[in-house]
Order: C-alpha cells, then sequence, then structure tokens
C-alpha cells in the first residue's frame, strides 16, 4: 500500500486519516469522529485515506455524508455499504481481475519503470470505457446510478468507470507492480468547460514525484481510436493549466523528464522544432503525429488551423502529401494529428 497523502498530513490528521483505514480494514459502514480533533477538516483526511487506498470497494464514494454523534462529535457515514460478505466475494473477484490485468501487462516484457507505466496506461485505454452515463446523472440529476464506476472494480471487474474509478484502477495496478501510487481529488475542466469534480493520479519513479491523469487519455483514445499521453508523467506547473487541487496534500512535481513527449523527442521549444518534428514523423510514414509546444511560443491564431496548415505544408515539402485530422489542446500545449494514408 502506498501512503503518499499520508505523509502531507499533519500529526492529527494523521491519528485521524488511521482511524478511517481501520474502518476500510473492516468494512465499517460509519466512522465516530469522537477521537478526531476537533479542528482536523475530516473530508479532507478522507478523501487523502480514500487516493491512498484504491482497494476500498465497497461503498458508495459519491454519498459519504456527516452528521452529528450523540457526544457532541460528527459521524461520517458511507451510504451504500454492501454487507461484508458480499464485500469479502467482490474483493476476490476484483483481486481475480487484477491478477490478469497485471498479467497481460508482464506478457508485454515492460523492462524500465517507464514501460511499466506505459503498459499500465495503454492497459486502461485498451479495456476501459468511459461511463459517460454515470456522469451525466451525477452532474444533471445529483446523483450516482452505477457507484461501482467510481472504484477499482468497476474499472477492473466491469470494464467501465469515471474518473475517480480509473484513477483507483491506475493506483491499485501501479501499487502492485512496485510503484508508490495515489489519487488525487480536485476538480479540473475538460477542453473548454468549466471546472467539476474530478480525480487523477500522484506516482513516484526513483526520488521523484509525477502527476498522471489516465482518464483524459482514456477519453481521448475513445475520440480518436489511438493511444493518448497527454497527462502521463507531468509536473504541476502543466496540471495546473487545467487541474485544481490542494497542493497541501501532495508533494511537489517539479520534472516533467519523464513525459512521453520527452522521452520520445516530441517536445518543442520553438517553432523551428516543432517543424522538425513534423518533418520527421512526415519522412517516416507514420500515421500519428503527436508534438508538445512549451509555454510561451507564440503561435499565431486561431493556433489549431496554424498548426494543421503547418503539418500539411511540411509533410508536402518531403513528399507527403494526404489529408489530415488533428486535435489541439490549448491548455496541455499538446497537438495531436492523424494522416488518411
Amino acid at each position: 500500500m502506498s501512503r503518499i497523502g499520508y505523509k502531507q498530513l499533519s500529526a492529527a490528521e494523521k491519528k485521524a486519516y488511521e482511524q478511517f483505514e481501520r474502518a476500510f480494514n473492516c468494512c465499517s459502514s460509519t466512522v465516530d469522529s469522537n477521537g478526531i480533533d476537533r479542528n482536523v477538516d475530516v473530508m479532507k483526511v478522507l478523501q487523502v485515506a480514500l487516493g491512498d487506498n484504491p482497494q476500498v470497494i465497497y461503498f458508495n464514494k459519491t454519498q459519504i455524508r456527516i452528521s452529528a454523534s450523540l457526544f457532541g462529535g460528527k459521524q461520517v457515514h458511507f451510504s451504500g455499504a454492501v454487507p461484508s460478505s458480499q464485500a469479502r466475494t467482490m474483493q476476490k473477484q476484483l483481486e481475480t481481475a487484477l491478477t490478469k490485468a497485471i498479467e497481460e501487462i508482464e506478457l508485454l516484457n515492460p523492462l524500465s519503470n517507464y514501460d511499466k507505466l506505459i503498459c499500465i496506461y495503454e492497459y486502461l485505454q485498451d479495456n476501459v470505457t468511459y461511463d459517460s452515463k454515470e456522469l451525466e446523472a451525477c452532474c444533471c440529476l445529483g446523483r450516482s446510478v452505477n457507484p461501482m464506476s467510481h472504484n477499482a472494480y468497476g474499472v477492473l471487474v466491469n470494464k467501465k468507470g469515471v474518473c475517480d474509478g480509473i484513477s483507483s484502477a491506475f493506483s491499485l495496478l501501479a501499487q502492485r507492480m512496485g510503484f508508490e501510487c495515489a489519487m488525487v481529488s480536485g476538480k479540473a475542466t475538460f477542453r473548454t468547460s468549466g471546472f467539476s469534480e474530478h480525480a487523477w493520479n500522484i506516482i513516484k519513479i526513483a526520488d521523484n514525484f509525477y502527476h498522471i491523469d489516465a482518464t483524459w487519455d482514456v477519453n481521448h483514445k475513445e475520440q480518436t481510436g489511438e493511444y493518448s499521453y497527454e497527462y502521463f508523467c507531468v509536473n504541476d506547473d502543466s496540471i495546473n493549466k487545467d487541474h485544481d487541487w490542494d497542493i497541501k496534500t501532495t508533494p511537489v512535481c517539479p520534472r516533467e523528464d519523464i513525459s512521453f513527449y520527452i522521452r520520445n523527442r516530441c517536445y518543442a521549444n520553438n517553432l523551428s522544432q516543432l517543424e522538425e518534428i513534423f518533418a520527421r514523423y512526415a519522412k517516416s510514414k507514420q500515421k500519428v503525429v503527436r508534438a508538445k509546444i512549451a509555454d510561451g511560443i507564440a503561435i499565431p491564431e486561431p493556433e489549431d488551423q496554424y498548426l494543421g496548415q503547418k503539418l500539411v505544408n511540411v509533410a508536402s515539402s518531403v513528399g507527403r502529401y494526404a489529408a489530415i485530422k488533428f486535435i489541439w489542446n490549448k491548455n496541455s500545449r499538446c497537438f495531436y494529428a492523424k494522416f488518411d494514408s
């Protein structure tokens, strides 16, 4: 088990965390906070505890409520908690699915930590469908119609989930493969929509921490049919453009040295480098083009049209004439394109 979030807490918050963890271990539906310091933000600590414990699947995470207890304290209620016998059965089913997933990943023979994480990332993109109906129910109706989509069981057993379920599954897979990994709860804005509840991951590789948002890249794969790595191992500055969270609950993530774009030489520090990246892709005859453009590099408006035309021009200059479809994410500064031949 990872304790990335636990390590960021104060002594009083750690005591509350440990109380929640004991409740998780016995599948309790209620936690009495009488032993918790009154100054502790109970919900904040609970979210951190859930982030460190992706194996928790026995209650509805969308319906946690707090009430006053008889002794003047508070009680935290985990609504929709299943009986312990059912919880044990579900845990066995999750364990079976988890083992199968890891076996499939290991068949790819990933050698480095980077390779292992890429394989986990691509496994989720290949095997998980984003539960749009659940998202719509939560946003429009204010209630969950499929609580399992919010945990690792929904993702690894049912093959369907929303952000917290996908993040929990990523954590569970990463932890089993030897990484320290936790889920982060916060808010985010997807493309141009407003900020809403969201979850993603923080992972430790060597002595450094990185952000990973598998959910948004699952969405991209569903949209394009191709793997996406826009939010794979990015730093605080990159993720902060469209994600928001309590930074006190996470370690600092200052580096982006193992992002997909840097590792694969498709990170452009200027427009001349971008042309070189486009030319390399065009000459290689690969259909898919991926590039990330550094902050502060001015791109003529409209940016997406400029980049799409730039790729067409560069490709034609090296003898490749083909129509393209492209996507420009202004927040992540990532450009994706696909040649039709």
